[in-house]
């Protein structure tokens, strides 16, 4: 087999640019003609442009042809089935993992943390905590973000705190999160109060909060949100600016709906259908 220095570059090249299954068909035909399919670069390249490109299928064919597949190759597909919202063929790719020996690392760790969360798998959740204790990484930043999550967004508080607490840094990302939580559970005086301990805000606590009072019918609240973010002199995101236009609309505030619109032509950004669809719903009320 050729070693990777060796490798036609250009195959790593086009597979990292590759939009479509039909891309990614000539890029893999190239890959087996040159005798790489086995190249454990090539291969995770490989399943990370199909599962990026939705193509999941196709990448789990590629996948189980491997011989000897690694963490970063099942990180690639696990990684691929959360794109998709297929948390739960992640958690059980990652359990197969580990049923054939390969070592967990953060990234793995953090991903099927992330899968745990999204599909509310509170037993899968603990027991993959427990494998985090044993790997030393219980106060690796992402994975405790990612374990908390699977606390809060399970309604299991108590442990949620237990993560936070022992993170060498409870910053506003991980204030972020835990917030996001309570949100997602209604609990609203939680949040606000997360918000306010919150020293320095970045665009993500911010448009989190605007977001999480949007989905509890805080309107009012997350317009005020907004007006404070401004003279904060933060410019808003996408997200921001649809949860915005969307209070906006329900709340008949036509004056800093029009302030956005034209925010957007001023710094020439163009509409996506989110946005589009928020202005729509707000100008035909």
């Amino acid at each position: 087999m050729r070693k990777l220095l060796d490798i036609d570059r250009e195959i790593l090249s086009f597979l990292k640019i590759s939009k479509n299954i039909a891309q990614i068909h000539q890029a893999h035909a190239e890959v087996v003609k040159k005798g790489v399919k086995q190249d454990p670069v090539v291969a995770f390249e490989l399943i990370w442009a199909c599962s990026s490109t939705d193509s999941i299928d196709y990448a789990g064919k590629v996948f189980a042809k491997l011989e000897a597949p690694n963490v970063f190759h099942f990180t690639a597909l696990i990684d691929g089935h959360i794109l998709l919202g297929l948390v739960a063929e992640a958690i059980h790719l990652y359990y197969e993992m580990v049923g054939e020996l390969v070592h967990p690392d953060s990234y793995v760790t953090a991903s099927v943390l992330k899968a745990c969360g999204l599909g509310l798998a509170l037993r899968e959740g603990r027991e993959v905590h427990g494998q985090v204790v044993k790997l030393g990484l219980s106060r690796n930043r992402v994975v405790g973000i990612n374990l908390m999550e699977v606390y809060g967004k399970c309604g299991v508080f108590q442990d949620a705190w237990k993560v936070f607490d022992d993170m060498p840094e409870q910053d506003a990302m991980l204030r972020t999160a835990m917030m996001s939580c309570y949100f997602d559970h209604g609990r609203v005086a939680e949040a606000c109060a997360l918000f306010s301990g919150v020293g320095k805000k970045d665009m993500l606590c911010w448009t989190a909060m605007i977001d999480g009072l949007v989905r509890n019918g805080e309107m009012c609240r997350a317009l005020e949100v907004f007006c404070e973010m401004q003279r904060e002199n933060m410019n808003p995101n996408e997200v921001t600016i649809v949860c915005v236009l969307s209070a906006c609309s329900l709340q008949g505030a036509m004056e800093i709906g029009r302030w956005v619109h034209s925010y957007l032509g001023k710094f020439g950004i163009d509409l996506n259908r989110f946005e589009g669809g928020a202005l729509i719903n707000m100008y035909s009320r």
